[in-house]
């Protein structure tokens, strides 16, 4: 039997309420040639398992978990289901735009076997438009790509190929699984991240689209609710388990981080920059005035959205105090360029509606 073009990977825990509805996102696409593959690992031994059997599209795979994996084991477990040429990871938050495995379609029939990433879009209501046939796509270098991380600029973040945000081969994805420095292709600390570095480090080159292939209904985000990123700046219980559940301790986490939180997401990313992101012709270095100047954006917006951060408050406060003027002065100006453009981009959204 001929495998299907697309493997859509769909890891999920305790969201039984919102999986059906991801399903059914990727069963109203206009390119059918897709499997299904649902690793449920809730703690509920039914409530998933009723969620999928509403449905009896035989494209879709259902697979039971143990129901305590870390989250990086059941994205693990997902994968070494798929027999797709590409993988797709959607989260079970998400929803695919209808005509998103089109488009991707097309491009790969242009371009060949490839690497294409895409924009996430926090939808106000229940769904966005879908873009149209066929989007704007641009050709990035994966170096090029790094030294955007490495300034901290707010373009990596949206275009790098990381595993929520973007499409590969699977052959390519098996490759970096048996050459990962952890045996896996979606590594903690943040499988998409740790996947997405060791995907810069192998590929020259790969292509982005600013067109929304996905987006995440009713700004869940921005409301905390199914946010990992708000678990972390609030501290909560889950994402204090999270990290007690990892292989790897808080001192390795934060060991080449100045400000030792492990609440800033970004040191968390840091770590598996250090570990995943590596290439014998290209060695970055951080820009840490500008890892000052991110992390007390991340400060402020973590407070906006009522985290407690006096701590992490105070870390920078100590830290700075033991810089040079020369670094201040270069992390006051990198807070107010970012804040600044990022008052340019709430205009430029609300010119929009």
């Amino acid at each position: 039997m001929k495998p299907p073009l697309f493997s859509i990977l769909l890891p999920t825990r305790n969201r039984s309420e919102i999986v059906g509805d991801a399903i059914r996102s990727v069963l109203d696409q206009t390119c059918g040639d897709f499997e299904i593959i649902i690793s449920d690992n809730d703690e509920s031994p039914d409530k998933t398992r009723d969620a999928v059997a509403k449905f009896t599209d035989p494209r879709i795979r259902y697979v039971r978990t143990s129901g305590n994996l870390p989250m990086h084991d059941n994205w693990e477990n997902a994968f070494a289901q798929a027999t797709g040429d590409y993988v797709f990871i959607l989260e079970d938050k998400q929803r695919l735009v209808p005509n998103a495995l089109e488009i991707l379609h097309h491009w790969f029939k242009t371009h060949g076997p490839t690497v294409i990433s895409y924009d996430i879009r926090f939808a106000r209501g229940e769904r966005i438009d879908a873009p149209r046939l066929f989007p704007n796509l641009e050709k990035w270098s994966s170096r090029d790509a790094v030294e955007h991380f490495c300034r901290f600029e707010q373009k990596f973040f949206n275009i790098l190929p990381k595993g929520l945000d973007s499409c590969a081969p699977r052959q390519l994805l098996a490759e970096l699984k048996t050459k990962s420095p952890t045996g896996m292709l979606y590594s903690y600390i943040s499988p998409d991240y740790a996947s997405g570095f060791m995907m810069l480090a192998a590929v020259e080159h790969f292509y982005y689209t600013p067109a929304p292939l996905v987006y995440i209904p009713n700004n869940w985000m921005w409301q905390g609710k199914y946010s990992n990123g708000q678990a972390s700046f609030k501290k909560t219980e889950s994402y204090r388990r999270f990290l007690k559940d990892l292989p790897v301790t808080r001192e390795e986490i934060l060991r080449d981080v100045p400000l030792k939180s492990e609440f800033l997401w970004i040191n968390s990313v840091l770590y598996d920059f250090f570990k995943f992101y590596r290439r014998s012709d290209h060695k970055p270095q951080i820009d840490w005035p500008r890892y000052y100047g991110f992390c007390i954006f991340l400060i402020v917006m973590g407070r906006k959205l009522g985290a407690d951060l006096r701590e992490e408050i105070q870390l920078v406060r100590s830290a700075l105090a033991k810089e040079p003027l020369g670094l201040k002065v270069r992390v006051a100006g990198n807070v107010l360029k970012r804040g600044l453009d990022v008052a340019w981009q709430l205009v430029r959204r609300t010119a929009r509606g």
